[in-house]
């Protein structure tokens, strides 16, 4: 099934778009805007450069702007000409907004914005554009799993557009529609309405639902084979559809529907067992995907890559892409994303109806005063009085017995809420409480950085746990003169993690202390056979990834072995990357004895030893992974300055990488000067 390849058209405005904006040059448009010496006209120039320019990060900025200038006159400005003005300008860049943010996943802040733009439209009777936000408002509630609202919405839009006979809007809710009775698993129904969109987009020669369209077909066609012909496969079918899309969206710079159609190609072509040229069009569409930041196409595109990987053998490549499956998943599938919609939805009913409430009583009492300045006698207006003082007596003696079972409806609930809460907190505080225990265990075992400067004198510890126990730790002993060193990323982080580290750092002191195994390889193999005996003999993938060190300072020697993590060496402002075995201490793919690597030391040598949690955090302006490379050439950059210094550096780049977003692993770094 494929209901998320369905594509939605969501439609971006500036609130004019005056004509002679297709003819003038970016260039020009700047100029005409510092020229420019009356706020409507500055808005008109900025709504143009909206639509003209393409650069995500410019043209946000000048929505940004548009923003400003109306809000600052409707506060002062009184002709009603102008303040519609400025009320649809305003209303054009909250919808700009709220595109804005539903492509970079930020759901309630889409909804947030679309609501006050359609409140604004309604006010001012703006038939055009309330279609349209009735359009991108319906995407957002079938996004979040609400159909029957999501054609509420989409019904209501093709009526409006048919009544002013808006071809071009028409198609594209037709498109929507079809998208719907689609996921409903109507398929028949949802072609019926993509048959009739393509054909009005042809019509009206609008290019880019026209692609839409037939990327929608297509996306039938490979669904069911029930649409086969006597001569062609459905899957050929589809194919088709999809080629001529892609060949549009490239014409027309399309750079996200260019994306979805190599998607769309790629599944596709991997059903039809081309596995070679399916991983052309994924990998293709991963790196779009990514440039272009939008995470649902960068959950699709991994999810491709992980069935092509599998079936290619490439293992490495297949985790990869599933464990960036699960973070745009993740992302994605809030439940509070779901809540604040609907909350968002009862708010602005509500608001509607108190307005239309609001509008009733004024234009009632309007008539009502008409009528008593047309009384003739005094009389007949004081019996009028009499009369409508009764009535509102008895409207407001009901409305109090209403208040009044209301009120106490609410203090009962306020009650019910208060006592759940409170369960809820002497849980939430035993669970704390418990899993701050387990930190002082954990902190327990894990190396005193005392205990490791007596060893090696310069060094840093950068230790970052994503929750209070971390499944990343660091661990020292000695042993016949020896001192060893383990940087390691156990299977998980927070509760289960910590769990999974207590336990391989027992197995760690088991093989050293009891067993007198001295060989870092040899080590490895052993806590890896005592995993699969305690955990791991119905064939889960729980242990760990690191290093382990052997450091023999009277032969100025140091022996390790390492798993799925290189040790990086900086030699004369020289960075290398030692060898690693690449497979974990535990069940794996590969079960090969460990490799046992030696190395000869030389003063101001630096060695770092580090997990996969800074490289693989999500940050910066584009949202990406900070990636090993990058990581690389910062400890490179700072290696010759002092190790606290080192230290202060990472700790700063890490929390200006990351930002808002959330930490998304554990993070151990510990570097070490000879």
């Amino acid at each position: 099934m494929r209901a998320s390849n369905y594509i939605y058209i969501i439609i971006f405005l500036g609130a004019f778009q005056p004509s002679f904006a297709q003819t003038k040059e970016i260039d020009s448009l700047k100029t005409a805007l510092k020229n420019a010496t009356h706020d409507s006209t500055r808005c008109n120039i900025l709504n143009v450069l909206i639509e003209v320019d393409d650069d995500d990060k410019i043209w946000p900025l000048y929505n940004d702007k548009v923003r400003e200038i109306s809000e600052a006159n409707l506060a002062v400005v009184k002709d009603s000409v102008l303040r519609i003005f400025y009320l649809r300008s305003l209303a054009g860049a909250l919808n700009n907004t709220g595109y804005l943010a539903r492509f970079q996943g930020d759901i309630p802040k889409a909804l947030e914005y679309y609501h006050k733009s359609l409140k604004i439209y309604e006010s001012i009777h703006d038939k055009e554009y309330t279609a349209i936000i009735f359009n991108n408002i319906g995407f957002i509630y079938k996004d979040q799993g609400d159909t029957a609202k999501a054609l509420n919405y989409f019904f209501k839009n093709l009526e409006m557009y048919k009544k002013m006979g808006d071809k071009n809007g028409i198609a594209i809710t037709m498109n929507n529609i079809g998208i719907t009775y689609a996921d409903l698993g109507k398929l028949k129904e949802a072609l019926k309405y993509y048959e009739m969109s393509l054909a009005l987009a042809e019509e009206v020669k609008n290019k880019r639902v026209i692609a839409y369209a037939l990327s929608n077909i297509g996306v039938i066609y490979s669904r069911s084979s029930e649409f086969s012909t006597n001569n062609e496969d459905h899957l050929d079918i589809a194919l088709n559809y999809f080629q001529r899309s892609l060949k549009i969206r490239e014409e027309i710079d399309d750079k996200r529907g260019v994306a979805i159609s190599l998607q769309n190609i790629a599944e596709s072509t991997m059903e039809k067992g081309d596995i070679k040229e399916a991983q052309k069009y994924a990998e293709r569409g991963l790196q779009l995907s990514q440039d272009l930041g939008y995470p649902d196409n960068i959950k699709r595109s991994s999810g491709v890559l992980s069935k092509i990987y599998t079936k290619t053998g490439n293992w490495e490549g297949a985790y990869q892409m599933q464990v960036l499956y699960k973070q745009m998943s993740d992302s994605l599938n809030n439940e509070t994303s779901r809540k604040i919609s609907i909350q968002k939805g009862f708010q602005y009913e509500y608001d509607k109806k108190v307005t239309a409430d609001s509008v009733r009583s004024s234009e009632e009492r309007k008539v009502f005063d008409a009528q008593l300045s047309q009384e003739k006698t005094q009389r007949f207006a004081l019996y009028c009085g009499i009369i409508l003082i009764s009535l509102f007596g008895a409207f407001m003696f009901n409305r109090l017995k209403v208040s009044k079972r209301q009120n106490q409806l609410i203090e009962k609930q306020k009650t019910e809420l208060q006592r759940q809460k409170e369960i809820v907190e002497s849980h939430q505080k035993e669970t704390l409480d418990s899993i701050h225990y387990a930190k002082r265990i954990q902190s327990a075992l894990i190396a005193n950085s005392d205990f490791i400067s007596q060893h090696v004198k310069e060094s840093f510890i950068y230790f970052n746990p994503k929750d209070i126990v971390s499944g990343d730790f660091y661990w020292a002993t000695t042993h016949k003169a020896k001192f060893y060193l383990a940087v390691c990323d156990s299977t998980g982080h927070g509760v289960p993690g910590a769990f999974m580290s207590l336990l391989n750092i027992g197995f760690l002191s088991e093989a050293i202390k009891e067993k007198n195994i001295e060989s870092p390889d040899e080590i490895f193999n052993y806590v890896r056979k005592r995993l699969i005996e305690t955990i791991s003999d119905g064939g889960q993938k729980d242990g760990m990834d690191g290093i382990l060190m052997c450091i023999d300072k009277q032969n100025n020697k140091i022996e390790y072995a390492a798993a799925n993590n290189e040790p990086i060496l900086i030699r004369n402002n020289q960075m290398v990357e030692l060898p690693k075995d690449k497979m974990p201490v535990g069940h794996g793919e590969r079960s090969k004895p460990f490799t046992k690597h030696s190395l000869i030391l030389e003063p101001n040598d630096m060695l770092y030893l580090y997990t996969d949690g800074f490289a693989d955090q999500f940050g910066g302006p584009k949202g990406k992974k900070f990636k090993y490379k990058q990581l690389n050439e910062l400890l490179s950059n700072i290696h010759q300055s002092s190790l606290s210094e080192q230290q202060n550096v990472l700790e700063s780049e890490f929390n200006k990488w990351k930002g808002d977003l959330e930490q998304i692993d554990d993070i151990c770094i510990i570097g070490l000067r000879v």
